[in-house]
């Protein structure tokens, strides 16, 4: 299953206001041209192709804070590799999912969390 997200930022034309100082004679806010009004513009498109790929801050959401902090100094940097990729494949034998279940346990709060989002 793909799933295509749009990427948007604060458009550059109007900073997010929706209106530009115009350019015609007399002046004026008018609607902003490169974001049609909509103060935003269109960074890019993620497609997420499998299924049990999210978003690292989804994932980011089912980390135990105190189990977190109970982590090594290496594993921490490790969740945090894992985060920085912007996706996160919590499927069998993947990388995401091997790895947070080694470093949380099969126990914890954050494995039951994560094993909840994969459903």
């Amino acid at each position: 299953m793909a799933i295509l997200k749009r990427k948007l930022d604060v458009c550059r034309a109007c900073d997010g206001t929706k209106t530009v100082e115009s350019t015609a004679p007399g002046g004026g806010l008018i609607e902003c041209p490169s974001c049609e009004g909509s103060g935003k513009w269109l960074r890019g498109w993620i497609e997420i192709c499998e299924d049990n790929v999210f978003e690292s801050h989804t994932v980011l959401e089912c980390l135990d804070a105190t189990e977190h902090t109970a982590l090594t100094d290496t594993q921490k940097d490790g969740v945090l590799h894992l985060l920085a990729c912007g996706l996160v494949d919590l499927n069998d034998g993947k990388a995401g999912k091997v790895r947070l279940w080694s470093w949380f346990g099969a126990e914890s709060t954050t494995v039951a969390n994560l094993t909840a989002l994969i459903g």
